[in-house]
């Protein structure tokens, strides 16, 4: 089922990509060739090793850290056990069912920035060398301290899973490991993926206009709440653990690529300005300055 998902899925993502790039023709003077604006950062040498210390942390933790057997946690907040009532499909075959569907779309949140958008839009359709570069560069960092993030959470806190009391009993298909609850690394994972599409759409114009550049990250979004609201359904997480990835995932694959190498929301062909401060005698506010 699995298998035949994920080419439907990539079949789909094929043909978006495809008509979001025909949608985009009549701005092609704007997309002929993606530069890298001189506004923004280009990854550094310490984010260079930032990244490749984060990549040990994570083989290390994944290797050495274990979850521990008995939770640590145990027991709802906030509307856990409302939405748990809601949710959750009521069949064994219903939650490994959709916790299948969200390992799908979870591994195709993550995929399509760095296979779809860096490798073939950016470098084989643009070829922009350096512009592909350096979105792999930002896009593997901001996996590399999602996962970290989550990963440690996940040990140390050591929080039951809703189904761990059904789970001790070891008869349903669904369950798997029982401790490692928050925060949810699915979901984490699926909105870094639709962070680094939002970020990256935002400031660069890969399919050729704004239009498509807004139905790109709106999807993206709504597939990785999706994922997450999957998570519940499948009864492996709670919705506080979701929410909990959901904000992980959008630091580290939004806000971290904008504060530390886009400019928000500024295009490689924008000229330039900035919003400043302003403070005199008689005036406080903002001004924007620049060239127009």
């Amino acid at each position: 089922m699995k298998l035949s998902i994920t080419r439907r899925l990539a079949t789909l993502g094929a043909a978006l990509v495809l008509l979001l790039c025909t949608a985009g023709s009549a701005a092609a003077d704007d997309t002929a060739s993606l530069r890298w604006s001189p506004r923004w950062t280009r990854f550094t040498e310490l984010q260079y090793t930032m990244t490749a210390g984060m990549a040990g942390a994570v083989f290390a933790s994944d290797q050495w850290l274990q979850a521990p057997e008995r939770p640590n946690w145990r027991g709802n907040i906030l509307l856990d056990g409302e939405t748990r009532s809601w949710l959750v499909a009521g069949s064994a075959s219903g939650r490994l069912r959709a916790d299948g569907i969200s390992d799908v779309l979870v591994f195709g949140l993550v995929l399509y920035p760095f296979a779809i958008d860096t490798l073939l839009v950016t470098a084989t359709l643009h070829q922009s060398y350096d512009v592909a570069w350096q979105m792999a560069m930002i896009g593997i960092q901001s996996v590399l301290i999602s996962k970290l993030i989550t990963g440690l959470t996940k040990r140390f806190v050591g929080r039951a899973r809703p189904d761990y009391s059904r789970c001790e009993g070891g008869d349903d298909l669904a369950c798997g490991t029982t401790t490692e609850s928050f925060i949810s690394g699915h979901t984490s994972t699926a909105f870094v993926g639709a962070g680094l599409i939002c970020a990256n759409h935002q400031n660069l114009r890969l399919y050729g206009s704004e239009l498509a550049a807004a139905i790109t990250c709106g999807a993206s979004l709504t597939a990785a709440a999706t994922a997450g609201t999957l998570r519940i359904v499948s009864d492996r997480h709670h919705l506080s653990d979701v929410l909990a990835g959901a904000a992980v995932g959008l630091a580290a694959g939004y806000l971290l690529p904008n504060l530390m190498n886009y400019d928000f929301g500024a295009s490689a062909t924008d000229p330039g300005g900035a919003l400043m401060p302003m403070i005199s005698e008689r005036a406080l506010g903002l001004e924007v300055a620049g060239q127009f």
